[in-house]
């Protein structure tokens, strides 16, 4: 985030063409470059020089009006994918292969050791970093639409995890059936009563992997079944490197462990299962809950004889076994990283595992309705003008589609967007088409000769844009609305069945609203501009959308405080800002980084997050929406010794007339008629 804001910055300050080619004849490189084996070289020293000199004279060497954005990407075909037909195959693919290591700080070259090894694809060479899945078949089509535009309202009187998409249940620290509260932190898992002043602590208990160092991350609560997951790692083995610390020398799984929580007093652990990679995210889905992990495998350590050693395995109760090859599928190409994507089906009774599909790639983002998985990954992508001195950077994201249906995971086809997806409300599905939206940075890389000089200046100039796709069902494209917001990156969308809200930043907060209702010709339909900026959206009853988000300064750009926005978009071609509070004072938030660290109920018209202030002190916020503006009825001091660490442990939740904050230290009771603090437990 801090380069593309730099980038923006220095993009704003353009000289005049004379300045800029007489800085263009003055920088020079003093010695010339004999090879390009390492590109990646050339760009540093040049860019270096580039970059002091334009310190030194206050402006930018490039002007923006010397990039032309509407440089064409072929993203209209899908990927042609290719499934594997045995382990040999993928062996083939990624055994050990002597290469180079640079050292990126001297750009000195070493040789690489005779009996150490690479693969193809690793972090010297990961331009190839595209997940891969299998053609498609019948099983499992289900094209239905997600339900983003707002949350089930609740039939019980308490709340639940903030979610995207109704019916599709996402695991966080603290759950409540109405009845109870469990929350998982550390290596432990407290279960409370929730009774208001009556509130008790029913039962501690120190989960099964407690001795390991990796803490337990996040759980499912269905029935009498709470379902916790961990990433765990293996003891490091023993390899010859060149370097001192080696990511490759670990492997991760994933756990998940089946709790019957019928009796609250005493949690009887039933099955654990898991799958390698390290854990991304995952949904429940009726009885199923779908798995994603990223599994790094260590090529140093392969044995063709051996395919748990350079696939992924899935252990239930003991018994581990390779995924199948005939389950592992890739795009036709000659390299590929060492990274797969793994999505497994568990059903949340007893742990078995009813279906898997691995990726030889990996994955960033995550989305998922009733009946398709999205996977999302980014990679970087050159291509060189015809003239041999441009060259024309980008990130491009490949998207694949995966069909759900109790339990069982059929790939069906993968696609490309333009740019990069900041987390899963940037994606969305509805009508059988799939919407995105992404921020695309383009970077030409220009070399320069001067008649007088025997030397190349290689120059460089970049420009950010946001941009609209809108894919069928097969992830070919439709239509797109793009160069949006120039000079911008988007901070936070929300899609609402045929209309999109997305927000761009730079000094100020433009809140766009754009009509999806024709798939092939969608619509920007209009733009607010305010200080600030909302990382996160979230409905809030008919004609109204909540915006958190930070304030900034209307000339630098400078965030200062956290922000609530309440916009009205009963005209989505002219939203207004109806009422905003800044919350003076808090400068930082869990909840701007993770979803289910805010507590949205406009049923019970509640928004709560903890927040920092004064060198890291918490305390939890409570506001309400009179309809004329927001009100704050509470701000509680979170009871913890961890102070600014603690923020991702907290959140905050209602079972009928009482409100809990939960912490690693702490349960805190309060009566919401007067938020009158009553019990704490600890």
């Amino acid at each position: 985030m801090f380069d593309k804001n730099y980038k923006n910055a220095m993009d704003s300050v353009k000289p005049d063409e004379q300045t800029y080619d007489k800085i263009l004849e003055k920088i020079i490189l003093k010695e010339e470059i004999k090879s390009r084996k390492n590109p990646a070289t050339v760009w540093r020293v040049a860019f270096a020089c580039v970059a002091c000199v334009a310190i030194v004279l206050g402006v930018i060497f490039v002007p923006r009006d010397r990039f032309n954005p509407t440089v064409k990407s072929d993203l209209t075909t899908p990927q042609t994918l290719k499934v594997s037909k045995s382990y040999d195959e993928i062996y083939k693919l990624i055994k050990p292969k002597k290469t180079a290591l640079y050292n990126y700080i001297t750009d000195e070259e070493y040789i690489v050791e005779e009996e150490i090894t690479y693969a193809e694809g690793t972090a010297t060479n990961s331009a190839n970093n595209s997940g891969a899945v299998k053609p498609g078949g019948s099983k499992g089509e289900n094209t239905s639409a997600s339900l983003s535009d707002d949350n089930a309202d609740s039939e019980n009187d308490y709340s639940t995890t903030t979610e995207q998409v109704e019916g599709v249940t996402e695991a966080d620290i603290v759950k409540t059936d109405g009845e109870y509260i469990y929350y998982v932190n550390d290596k432990t898992l407290s279960i409370f009563k929730a009774d208001g002043e009556n509130t008790r602590l029913v039962s501690k208990t120190k989960l099964s992997h407690a001795e390991n160092y990796n803490l337990y991350g996040e759980m499912f609560l269905k029935d009498d079944r709470l379902v916790l997951l961990k990433t765990n790692y293996y003891a490091p083995v023993a390899t010859n490197v060149l370097v001192d610390y080696n990511y490759n020398d670990y492997k991760e799984t994933v756990l998940i462990e089946i709790y019957d929580i019928s009796d609250k007093t005493s949690p009887k652990k039933l099955a654990e299962s898991c799958q390698d990679g390290m854990y991304n995210s995952s949904r429940m889905v009726g009885d199923y809950i779908y798995l994603i992990s990223n599994c790094h495998i260590n090529t140093a350590t392969i044995d063709k004889d051996d395919p748990t050693t350079f696939v992924p395995t899935t252990q239930i109760n003991g018994v581990c076994e390779p995924v199948p090859a005939d389950s592992i599928y890739r795009y036709e190409q000659e390299q590929y990283n060492t990274q797969y994507t793994v999505v497994g089906a568990f059903n949340y009774k007893d742990g078995n595992l009813n279906d898997t599909v691995s990726l030889l790639g990996g994955t960033d983002n995550i989305y998922c309705s009733q009946g398709n998985i999205i996977l999302a990954d980014t990679s970087y992508s050159q291509k060189e003008e015809k003239d041999d001195a441009t060259i024309i950077s980008q990130e491009i994201t490949t998207v694949s589609r995966l069909t759900i249906k109790n339990g069982e995971i059929e790939y069906k086809t993968s696609g490309e967007v333009e740019g990069t997806l900041e987390n899963q409300f940037f994606i969305d599905e509805h009508n059988g088409y799939f919407r995105f939206v992404t921020t695309v940075t383009k970077s030409v890389e220009k070399k320069h000769k001067f008649d007088n000089s025997e030397h190349e200046v290689v120059s460089y100039s970049s420009e950010t844009f946001a941009k609209l796709t809108i894919l069928d069902s097969e992830l070919k494209k439709t239509g797109e609305i793009t160069d949006i917001a120039k000079g911008e990156r988007v901070y936070s969308a929300r899609f609402m069945g045929d209309t999109a809200y997305f927000v761009t930043f730079r000094q100020t907060d433009p809140l766009f609203s754009a009509d999806l209702s024709d798939p092939k010709n969608p619509k920007i339909l209009g733009e607010l501009k305010i200080p600030g900026f909302s990382e996160y959206m979230y409905p809030y009853g008919d004609g109204l959308l909540l915006g958190f988000g930070m304030e900034a300064d209307e000339n630098t750009g400078r965030t200062t405080d956290l922000k609530l926005s309440m916009f009205n978009i009963g005209d989505p071609a002219n939203v207004t800002e109806q009422d905003k509070t800044i919350v003076k004072g808090y400068e930082y938030s869990t909840a701007l980084s993770n979803h289910k660290a805010m507590l949205v109920d406009p049923q019970k018209n509640l928004i709560g997050f903890a927040a920092t202030y004064d060198y890291y002190q918490i305390k939890y916020m409570i506001y309400k929406y009179t309809g004329s503006g927001f009100e704050r009825v509470a701000a509680i001091d979170i009871e913890t010794d961890y102070k600014y660490y603690a923020m991702d442990d907290i959140r905050g939740l209602f079972v009928g007339d009482y409100f809990y904050v939960v912490s690693k230290d702490a349960l805190q009771i309060f009566d919401m008629n007067e938020y009158r603090q009553i019990l704490t437990i600890k």
